[in-house]
C-alpha cells in the first residue's frame, strides 16, 4: 500500500512540475510584450523614413553630389515631429525574440519559447533604457 502511494505521489509531482512551463511563459511573454510597448512609448522605434537613412544600403544608394533629384518633399521636414530612433537595433531584436517565442509554443517548445522570451524582454529593456537616456540627454542640450 506504501508504495502505491508513492506512485501515486511521484505522478502528480510530474504533472504539477510539467504544467509550470506554460504558466511560466505566460508570464515572461507578458512582462516581454509590456517592456517592448515601454520601448515603443520611449522612442525606441523608427519609421520607415528613418531606418532608410540610418541603413548603410541607401546611402550607397543615394544619387552622386551635384546631381539633382525631382522631390515634393524636405528631407529635415518630413521626419519633423516624429520619435527619434533611439535604439532600434535593441528594439526590433525584442520584436523579432517575441515572434520566435511566440513561434515555439506552437511546437509546444516551452523551454525554447522562455529562452526567447526573456530575451525579448532584456533586448526590449535595454532599447527602453538607451531611449530615456538620449532623450534626457537632449534635454540637456537645448538648455
Amino acid at each position: 500500500m506504501n508504495g502505491r502511494y508513492a506512485i501515486l505521489a511521484f505522478f502528480f509531482l510530474c504533472v504539477f512540475v510539467l504544467g509550470c512551463a506554460p504558466i511560466e511563459y505566460s508570464v515572461v511573454i507578458v512582462d516581454a510584450s509590456e517592456a517592448i510597448s515601454e520601448a515603443k512609448v520611449a522612442g525606441a522605434s523608427c519609421t520607415e523614413q528613418q531606418l532608410a537613412k540610418l541603413s548603410p544600403v541607401t546611402q550607397n544608394t543615394a544619387p552622386e553630389s551635384g546631381t539633382e533629384v525631382a522631390s515634393t518633399e524636405n528631407d529635415d521636414s518630413s521626419l519633423a515631429g516624429s520619435p527619434m530612433c533611439s535604439a532600434p537595433y535593441e528594439y526590433y531584436s525584442a520584436l523579432e525574440f517575441l515572434s520566435k517565442a511566440r513561434e515555439e509554443v506552437g511546437y509546444s517548445d516551452y523551454q525554447a519559447a522562455l529562452k526567447y522570451a526573456r530575451q525579448a524582454r532584456s533586448f526590449a529593456k535595454k532599447a527602453r533604457d538607451i531611449a530615456l537616456n538620449m532623450g534626457q540627454e537632449r534635454g540637456r542640450e537645448h538648455e
